[in-house]
């Protein structure tokens, strides 16, 4: 039966190896997309409050419904995700314009041990405080299926007619 709803049979390329994409338009752009890259590292890892605190302001207001404000709620979430779970945070690319950066990652085994997890997708956007800390942050996050209904993968980068 015809419904004309497209349907989800091409497999969804997920890769685990690969290098993270630093768009910039100055050295301190990419300083400030290395400081996240460098952030995301430590909360995969069982941050601290003291590590965490280097990266983010205390005053750091929070949209995403799923943390509290400070760099407490930040660092609380992580420790107790990476306690439970071998928490893993691939950094696809970063996009920093001035006080403004947009990270997209792929967030893996935050809630299962499954080694096949393919986590979820997510678009982070931030702020820089006058400190260079990141002062804000939101977030749109959503499940990576195992099949989707083009091949390109929600993390690849397909270029047409280059």
């Amino acid at each position: 039966m015809a419904t004309g709803i497209p349907q989800m049979n091409q497999p969804n390329a997920v890769p685990k190896q690969f290098t993270t994409e630093i768009i910039a338009v100055d050295e301190a752009g990419r300083a400030r997309a290395q400081r996240i890259i460098e952030l995301y590292g430590i909360l995969a890892s069982g941050p601290t409050l003291e590590k965490v605190k280097e990266y983010v302001r205390d005053d750091y207001i929070q949209h995403s419904p799923m943390l509290s404000d400070g760099p407490e709620g930040l660092t609380m979430f992580f420790q107790a995700v990476t306690q439970q779970f071998p928490a893993a945070i691939d950094v696809h690319r970063v996009m920093v314009v001035g006080d403004w950066a947009m990270a997209h990652v792929n967030f893996r085994n935050l809630n299962t041990a499954d080694p096949n997890d393919l986590g979820n997708a997510g678009v982070d956007i931030y702020t820089f405080g006058p400190d260079g800390k990141l002062s804000e942050h939101w977030d749109a996050v959503q499940n990576v299926p195992t099949h989707s209904v083009n091949p390109h993968g929600m993390f690849l980068r397909v270029l047409k007619g280059a």
